[in-house]
């Protein structure tokens, strides 16, 4: 299973991560956050603090705890899967 075990820098464009296979790839953030620009609480991800604050969870994947508000006020967590970043991530 592909896991997230290092997070080496965050940037406004993107994350640079270590990944248990030994990889480091490069994930841009602008083609996430444009997808998802519907999702209420999206627009904290312009601000590199906010960006810091992410995390590697229980699964390996990168997230930030409760960034998405749903349409019944509830918070939940927005991810990028390990997979997602394995496939889709640029080798550094």
């Amino acid at each position: 299973m592909i896991r997230v075990i290092n997070i080496l820098e965050i940037q406004q464009e993107y994350i640079d991560c270590e990944l248990n296979n030994g990889t480091k790839k490069r994930i841009a953030l602008l083609p996430l956050l444009e997808k998802h620009s519907n999702f209420k609480g999206i627009e904290q991800f312009q601000n590199l603090q906010f960006l810091k604050n992410a995390k590697i969870g229980e699964f390996g994947e990168i997230y930030w705890k409760d960034a998405i508000t749903t349409s019944s006020n509830e918070k939940w967590n927005y991810d990028i899967s390990p997979e997602f970043i394995n496939f889709n991530g640029v080798s550094i």
